[in-house]
C-alpha cells in the first residue's frame, strides 16, 4: 500500500521542495500526514516524517538500497554518496575508523591554527567599521580547513591556485541540476560548465596524488591516510576512488559546514542568554583552551547540535530501492525513493518542544535517539565527515564566542534559502565587529 500523497505535476512538486522544503513539507505533512507519497523530476517515492519509521528505513539492509544517478553524475561514481551493495560496504569498513576518534583529533590543531588566522582578520574589519557577511568568512575558512587537512603541504605555494580551482568547482554546482536529472545534459550550459570545473579538478587532484606517490613519506594528513590504506584483499584505492572521495568532502564538508557556522553565529547573536552560557562555559577551560577542549565542551556540542535542528541545511535524506521495502504499513516500490523528512522530524512540537526557538538546553535536557535527530544521516549511510564536522564547528564557533565581540547588523531577520544543494542563510548573516573579546584573542590579533 501507498500513503496518500498530493497529486500535483512533478515539476511543481520539486520546484516547491527545492525553493521551500521546510514550509511546503509542513503543509504537506499538515495535510496527508507523516508519512507521503511525492512525485518529483528526480523521481518517486515516499517522505517519512516519523520517527519510528525513519528507525525502520535506517535499520534495514544496506543491500535494499542502491544509488541515484544524481549522486554518480556530481559527485563521481566512486564516490561513497553514489556507490552501493557491497562496493559500498567495502569503503565503508576502510574509510570509518579513517574519519572518527584518534584520526579526527589529530587535526583538530590544523583547524584550531586556520581559524584563527581567519579570525583574526576581524580586527580590521572593527577599525575599519566594515559589515562582516559571516557566509563568506566562513566559506574561506572552511576551504582553507580542508585545503590544510585534506592535501597538507603538497599544495604549498600553490594555495590560491588551489583556493581557485575548489571555488570554481563550487560554484559551478547548481540546484537547477541536481534536482532535474534531465538537465544534466551536455545541452544545459550550467551542466557544461560544470562538467568543465570537474575536469580541472580531477585534474589537479591527479597531480596531487601523483606527487604524494613520488614521495617516499606519504603524509598524516587525509590525502596520505587514502593513500597508505589497504582493503582486506590488500589492495589499495584507486586514483579514481580518491579522486571522488576528495570531491566529496569538498562539496558536502565545506558548504555545509560554513553555512551551519553562520547560522550558529546568527542564532547566539539573537539569543543573548544563549550566548552568555556558551562564554561562561568557554572562559572556564581557560585563557586559550585547547582544540580538543572545545571539541568536547557540553554545552557548545548543545548549540551546535541545535543550530543544525532549526536550521537543517540538508533537509531530507534519502535511499533508492533496489528491492520493494516495507515501512510501517506501506511500501515503497523498487526504483523508487525512501526519504526521510529531516525538516519536519526537526519541526515537531512533540519531539522538540517550541520547535522555532533557539534552545540549546533542549539536547543537555533529553538523549535523542539516532532517528529523532539525524542533522547527517542515519544508518549505513551516516555522513562519513560527521565527527570532522562536529569538530570544526565546535573549534570556530568557541573561538567566535570566546574571542569576539559581534553584533548583527541592521536588516531584516535571516530567512533560510537554497544555496546549491543545501539551505542556508538568505543575506548571509551580516554582522558588525565591536573588538576583540578575550586577553588571547588581544595577543594572538597583535
Amino acid at each position: 500500500m501507498l500513503p496518500p500523497g498530493p497529486f500535483s505535476p512533478a515539476f511543481w512538486q520539486s520546484l516547491r521542495f527545492a525553493t521551500s522544503p521546510r514550509s511546503y513539507s509542513a503543509a504537506i505533512t499538515s495535510r496527508y500526514g507523516l508519512v507521503t507519497r511525492f512525485r518529483s523530476l528526480n523521481g518517486n517515492g515516499v517522505a517519512i516524517a516519523d520517527p519510528e519509521i525513519a528507525r525502520q528505513l535506517f535499520a534495514a539492509d544496506g543491500e535494499t538500497f542502491g544509488s541515484h544517478p544524481m549522486h554518480g553524475d556530481v559527485f563521481g561514481a566512486y564516490s561513497v554518496l553514489a556507490t552501493s551493495g557491497a562496493l559500498h560496504l567495502r569503503q565503508r569498513k576502510l574509510l570509518n575508523p579513517r574519519f572518527h576518534g584518534a584520526r579526527v583529533r589529530a587535526f583538530l590543531e590544523t583547524m584550531q591554527r586556520v581559524v584563527h588566522e581567519h579570525l583574526d582578520g576581524l580586527r580590521k574589519a572593527a577599525s575599519e567599521g566594515r559589515v562582516v557577511v559571516m557566509i563568506d568568512l566562513a566559506q574561506a575558512l572552511t576551504l582553507d580547513v580542508i585545503l590544510e587537512t585534506v592535501f597538507g603541504d603538497t599544495v604549498g605555494l600553490e594555495r590560491p591556485k588551489a583556493r581557485a580551482i575548489l571555488r570554481d568547482m563550487i560554484g559551478a554546482t547548481s540546484s537547477m541540476f541536481v534536482f532535474a536529472s534531465a538537465l544534466r545534459s551536455p545541452a544545459f550550459p550550467p551542466w557544461r560548465n560544470f562538467i568543465r570545473r570537474r575536469a580541472a579538478f580531477d585534474a589537479w587532484v591527479d597531480d596531487m596524488i601523483a606527487r604524494r606517490r613520488a614521495r617516499q613519506n606519504l603524509g598524516g594528513d587525509i590525502l596520505g591516510l587514502l593513500l597508505e590504506a589497504r582493503y582486506d584483499d590488500g589492495s589499495a584505492m584507486a586514483d579514481a576512488e580518491i579522486r571522488d572521495l576528495a570531491m566529496t568532502l569538498l562539496l558536502a564538508g565545506h558548504e555545509t559546514t560554513a553555512i551551519a557556522i553562520a547560522w550558529g553565529v546568527y542564532w547566539l547573536l539573537r539569543e543573548p542568554a544563549a550566548l552568555s552560557r556558551l562564554r561562561n562555559a568557554i572562559d572556564a577551560l581557560g585563557p586559550e583552551p585547547t582544540a580538543d577542549a572545545l571539541a568536547r565542551e557540553p554545552y557548545l556540542q548543545a548549540v551546535i547540535a541545535e543550530t543544525l535542528r532549526i536550521e537543517p541545511i540538508v533537509t531530507d535524506v534519502g535511499r533508492v530501492c533496489r528491492v520493494p521495502l516495507t515501512l510501517g504499513p506501506f511500501t515503497v516500490p523498487a526504483g523508487e525513493f525512501a526519504i526521510v523528512n529531516v525538516a519536519a522530524i526537526f519541526a515537531s512540537e512533540t519531539l522538540f518542544p517550541e520547535p522555532a526557538r533557539f534552545r540549546p538546553e533542549r539536547f543537555l535536557e533529553t538523549s535523542f535517539s539516532a532517528w529523532q535527530f539525524m542533522p547527517f544521516g542515519g544508518g549505513h549511510r551516516r555522513c562519513l565527515g560527521a565527527a570532522f564536522a562536529e569538530a570544526e564547528l565546535a573549534i570556530v564557533l568557541g573561538t567566535i564566542a570566546g574571542e569576539w565581540d559581534l553584533a548583527l547588523a541592521e536588516g531584516p531577520p535571516e530567512r533560510a534559502a537554497r544555496r546549491n544543494i543545501t539551505m542556508g542563510p538568505r543575506r548571509g548573516v551580516r554582522v558588525r565587529v565591536v573588538g576583540a573579546r578575550a586577553p588571547g584573542a588581544i595577543a594572538k590579533a597583535s
